[in-house]
């Protein structure tokens, strides 16, 4: 068997396997005789017609079609094997010839990362100062969440809250029925639909009032867009926002703080606290980024699909945690899967790329994870479960758990020192250092091996694992509007975003 090798563009390989005409002949003379057996041929017995009148009667290409169905997996594994090539996906097999039999894979291999002169890179430093406005801000909003609501007698105005009967009617169907919904009056909640907070100015508890919208062309549900709508509406009670005083009776409130300096100090601490750590995340993507820019970066498109896969699980999990689910959420704001996924696209690239630079970067710099190291995050991670903590602790005993939190700590490892090079600190040289021999109670993972199967962990499959084939090588929507099943997946997809964040030391999005 001949193999040669042609590399590709989009890190794809094309395997071109000449088969031998002597390793033709034994599985040829079988799919002959089974052939035989299946069919009647005038003048022999089941399974006893010879080579040559089976050909005739069938012909040769498609005795060979048969031959590369039944052997060709087979010998694309030897290929694969002869020419030292591990796949990152499936394969495409193109016959281009049947005499001789010459068969052509295309397939994807792992990604390939030049990071370049990283060390060379330098990133300013931009944090952002906590001015006294900002303080007095974050006071205000306190103060409005300790406001209270209390019955209202008079008219209706803004920011107070409704209690409503409502209907909603376009044409002879009924759009929207609900009974004692609280509204809140603010112009820019467009719930049920644009102005009608709006409508609602002036009502008085009892009272009744008609009038007609016009739901956006835009609308999630095609038969509503454009059209008019009318509403009756009752009003059954309202209450008004009673926002304190700022003063020291609500600083003893809100934190048992002596005075409203002393709760004003210790808001401009928490907000440069958070500040600072803002500072370091956007400066930590900021390195990354400039990492990626300069790197020389391949990988073939499976590898996208996939993260888009675990990019769209995420949300789906998510999305259940909140009663919802991705196809509910889909088909209420009228979107469709496909055209939800294709907006994911570039968000899954840019992962894609900073998670490979990260595992590249690990190797490049020789970063390790002891023991020691990996023992104190178990700690954290389960210090705060209170009772819960041993048991915790004992499923992250469990070798493959440990080995993810372990891929964690490698990523942030990378940030980390990718930062420090960013800011021109002193760094030491890289160069790599060997792999450490494991031990049966604590086994060391070198660390290019650990984050490489963590990046590729979803996207490396058994292609021997699946059958060679010519071509390829194996609810209850009722009263949720859009705007609630907007706000579900805006929460659910920061949520999910926050997951697979996770996955490159919170570096990712």
């Amino acid at each position: 068997m001949k193999v040669t090798t042609e590399r590709l563009p989009d890190c794809k390989v094309k395997l071109t396997v000449e088969v031998e005409p002597t390793q033709v002949q034994k599985p040829l003379r079988e799919t002959a005789r089974e052939l035989a057996r299946q069919y009647r041929i005038p003048g022999f017995r089941p399974g006893k017609a010879p080579l040559s009148v089976v050909v005739r009667r069938f012909g040769q290409e498609t005795l060979l079609k048969e031959v590369v169905e039944s052997e060709g997996q087979n010998w694309y594994e030897k290929a694969l094997e002869e020419a030292e090539l591990s796949p990152a996906g499936q394969a495409q097999l193109e016959v281009t010839s049947y005499e001789p039999l010459i068969m052509t894979f295309t397939l994807p291999v792992a990604p390939t990362v030049e990071l370049g002169s990283y060390r060379e890179i330098r990133v300013d430093w931009e944090p952002s100062p906590v001015s006294d406005e900002d303080v007095e801000r974050e006071l205000a909003r306190q103060q409005q969440e300790n406001a209270t609501l209390e019955p209202k007698e008079g008219p209706a105005e803004m920011e107070d809250v409704a209690t409503l009967d409502i209907q909603g009617r376009i044409g002879d169907e009924m759009a929207v029925v609900l009974e004692e919904r609280a509204v809140t009056l603010h112009p820019n909640i467009n719930y049920p639909v644009a102005g009608f907070a709006q409508q609602i100015v002036g009502m008085s508890p009892g009272q009744d009032r008609e009038f007609t919208l016009v739901y956006p062309e835009d609308h999630a549900n095609a038969a509503w867009a454009g059209q008019e709508a009318h509403f009756n509406v009752h009003m059954r009670g309202l209450k008004t926002r009673v926002t304190p005083a700022l003063d020291d009776e609500l600083a003893r409130t809100v934190g048992d703080f002596a005075s409203l300096d002393e709760w004003r100090a210790s808001v401009r601490q928490e907000l440069e606290t958070q500040a600072l750590e803002e500072a370091e995340q956007d400066y930590a993507d900021r390195a990354v980024e400039a990492a990626v820019a300069q790197a020389h970066i391949e990988y073939p498109s499976v590898v996208v699909e996939r993260e888009l896969d675990s990019m769209m699980a995420d949300l789906d999990r998510s999305l259940k945690q909140q009663g919802l689910g991705l196809e509910n959420y889909l088909i209420v704001a009228g979107q469709s899967q496909e055209d939800y996924r294709q907006s994911l696209r570039e968000t899954a690239e840019r992962r894609v790329k900073r998670r490979l630079v990260l595992t590249e970067l690990v190797e490049a710099e020789g970063l390790q994870v002891s023991a020691g190291e990996l023992e104190a995050e178990i700690d954290r991670l389960a210090e705060p479960l209170g009772d819960e903590a041993e048991n915790f602790r004992q499923m992250l005993g469990q070798a493959e758990v440990r080995e993810s939190i372990r891929q964690g700590l490698l990523t942030q490892a990378a940030t980390d020192r990718l930062k420090a090079i960013a800011r021109g600190e002193g760094v030491p040289e890289a160069v790599p250092e060997p792999a450490t021999e494991p031990t049966e109670a604590e086994p060391e993972v070198e660390p290019t091996k650990a984050l490489q199967e963590a990046t590729d962990a979803n996207l490396e499959e058994e292609v021997t694992s699946e059958p060679l084939t010519k071509v390829e090588l194996p609810g209850a929507l009722e009263g949720v509007t859009k705007e609630t099943v907007e706000e579900i997946g805006a929460t659910a997809k920061a949520e999910a975003a926050g997951i697979a964040s996770d996955k490159v030391a919170q570096a990712d999005e």
